[in-house]
Formats: C-alpha cells, structure tokens, sequence
C-alpha cells in the first residue's frame, strides 16, 4: 500500500473518536435524559432530569395510548408501577425518585417463556418522547 493511500485511510478513522465523542457531549447536555442502559433480563432503564411526578405523569398517559385493546393499564402508587399488556408482552413500568428533579425509568417486557427486549425498548422510547 502507498504511502498517500495510507494516509488517506487513517486520517478519517483516526478523527473518528473526535467526532463521536462530540456528537455524545453534544445530546448529553442538550436534554433530560441523563444515562440510558440495558439491564440483564432485557430490562430497559433511563434517568432523567423530570420531577418524579411529571415522569409518574407521563408514563401513565403513554402507556394508555399503547395498551392493547380489550385492555386497560393498572397502577399502583407506591411503589410506582404500572403494568399493562403492549403489543401482546406483559409490560412493568417503574418509575423511582432518584434525587431533586432526577427520576429513574424502568421498563420490562414479557412473553410466554421470553423476556421481550424490543416491545421494552419502545416503550421506554415512547415514554421519553412524551417527555420531551
């Protein structure tokens, strides 16, 4: 390999790292959410900078408009879970005060002898989104 073809490779993957960790910093600091992960299980779990209340709020308001028909959201408020049936999964929904203004989102998803990370994945999304 040439000399110029090689530089010609390396300089983008080497400015790869800069222009990643960039676009992260840059949505990190832009909104509510906080940190977002994958617990084992397929469990779904984001923090976000919304009053617990607000998140209580928005989780229940979503998981009305996702529930399957024929069936309703059923909640509890302490602890705060909801529980619903989405897309054929049984879902769990726990909203938890982290700190001041700081809440923790936790979604599971479930099938016959299956954990069901996608449908939990949509519906932590649609959650966010309705925070947004």
């Amino acid at each position: 390999m040439s000399p110029r073809i090689r530089t010609l490779t390396l300089v983008p993957l080497l400015c790869l790292p800069l222009v990643s960790s960039c676009i992260v910093a840059a949505a990190a600091g832009a909104g509510y959410l906080v940190s977002r992960e994958v617990l084992p299980n397929d469990v779904y779990s984001a923090q976000v900078r919304v009053d617990v209340d607000d998140t209580w709020e928005a989780t229940r308001e979503t998981l009305g408009y996702m529930v399957d028909p024929g069936n309703e959201v059923t909640t509890t408020s302490s602890p705060r879970v909801a529980k619903a049936k989405v897309d054929g999964a049984d879902v769990t929904v726990t909203v938890e005060a982290y700190d001041l203004d700081r809440t923790t989102i936790t979604v599971a998803a479930e099938r016959p002898l299956r954990h069901d990370g996608a449908t939990a994945n949509e519906v932590l999304n649609a959650v966010l989104d309705h925070l947004d």
